[in-house]
């Protein structure tokens, strides 16, 4: 018998019921794992911190853009492992097509439009979607308005996204989505140069703005209980999160969905279906809760984190207006766009995915953009 699994849009064999539990506990265990790190990882780089996202859209600190760029490094060199080894190949495979099948349906218009106001977004709220839980955990300030808006951009998408895709739709589907299909070469032979490629920009940047000047470090006896780890590092560790994801999740790193899945449990009854339609496929389904279980062990690590350095409860935000519009607009940024910081960043631009790179130079286009108007009127 074969059935449809919603998380990789591939067939599979249907599985007798005591394997199918035994793998959805694997699979659960894996992502809280993930999700520990993810947050514990977060915490330790400083790229929650509100006043970092902020700094680096005014081009004033480089400790964000350091770990995005070292995490696409990372996950580029493990996924181009994966893509080699006989018998990780075809999982690599069903991973990537999660992207292609999630995209179905967006054009160049549609994805540079999302990424801009996911921009706008993480310059008025100092976040996105990836960070919003290690605010929470951390006891940043505002971070509930940050969620609550995110809850609320969730909801305005689901009521706004039939016409939205209606004027961004392509006429036609974008033919190569991938840069080493159009070269016409194996992935791991585009993303390895390119791998080398971004980490002389990152060396670049730690030589110009070396990150322990960028941050503010206490005192410590251990590695945990630093209230700072180098981006380098944090990026390193998080790109790798890739493997598990994808050897045994047959997912791939991102985590703007898991606030569709929320609000679709809250909002979504039966006079809201025909209102709401997009947030109705969020509503049921295992494949859809993986995320939310990611995200919600990632308050937990970056909670733990920020314990053990002594930081919890001390990091100012953004005003509580920001927080919440800023909270608003990267959801629905990057629920137009079909991916944030982390799908789009780590995993579609570690893929060298045409749209998610120009979702990602549209999102720091809009945030640089409006962080400047920010300054000008402030």
């Amino acid at each position: 018998m074969i059935g449809s699994n919603r998380m990789t849009g591939i067939q599979t064999q249907s599985t007798p019921p005591s394997v199918g539990s035994f793998r959805g506990i694997i699979i659960g265990c894996t992502v809280f794992i993930c999700g520990e790190i993810f947050g514990f990882v977060i915490e330790k780089g400083r790229v929650f911190e509100p006043s970092v996202v902020v700094d680096q859209m005014s081009m004033k600190r480089f400790i964000m853009l350091k770990m995005f760029l070292s995490a696409v490094i990372s996950g580029m060199f493990c996924m181009s492992v994966l893509s080699m080894l006989p018998f990780t190949r075809q999982k690599f495979l069903s991973a990537r097509q999660t992207l292609v099948n999630d995209l179905q349906g967006k054009g160049y218009m549609t994805v540079m439009l999302g990424g801009f106001i996911l921009g706008i977004g993480m310059a008025l709220g100092g976040t996105c979607p990836g960070v919003v839980f290690a605010q929470l955990g951390t006891g940043t300030q505002n971070a509930v308005y940050t969620l609550l808006g995110t809850l609320a951009g969730a909801l305005l998408y689901g009521v706004l996204e039939p016409t939205l895709m209606s004027l961004t739709k392509p006429n036609k589907p974008v033919k190569y989505q991938f840069i080493f299909h159009v070269l016409g070469s194996p992935y791991h032979t585009s993303a390895i140069p390119v791998a080398a490629i971004l980490s002389v920009i990152v060396f670049t940047l730690e030589i110009a703005y070396p990150w322990d000047t960028e941050v503010k470090d206490s005192e410590s006896t251990s590695m945990w209980d630093a209230s700072s780890w180098p981006p380098f590092f944090t990026g390193l560790i998080v790109g790798s999160l890739e493997v598990p994801l994808i050897l045994i999740v047959g997912g791939l790193l991102g985590a703007s969905s898991s606030y569709c899945t929320v609000t679709a449990q809250v909002l979504i009854t039966d006079k809201m279906k025909q209102k709401v339609p997009y947030l109705v496929k969020f509503k049921s389904g295992l494949s859809n809760w993986w995320q939310v279980v990611f995200v919600v062990a990632a308050i937990h690590g970056a909670s733990l984190s920020s314990q053990l350095s002594g930081t919890s409860g001390t990091i100012e935000g953004q005003s509580a207006l920001m927080s919440f519009s800023g909270g608003v607009l990267i959801i629905v940024g990057a629920r137009l766009a079909e991916g944030c910081t982390s799908g789009h960043g780590i995993s579609g631009m570690g893929l060298l995915n045409s749209l998610s790179i120009a979702t990602i130079m549209s999102m720091f286009i809009g945030g640089m953009l409006s962080a400047r108007c920010i300054q000008m009127l402030t």
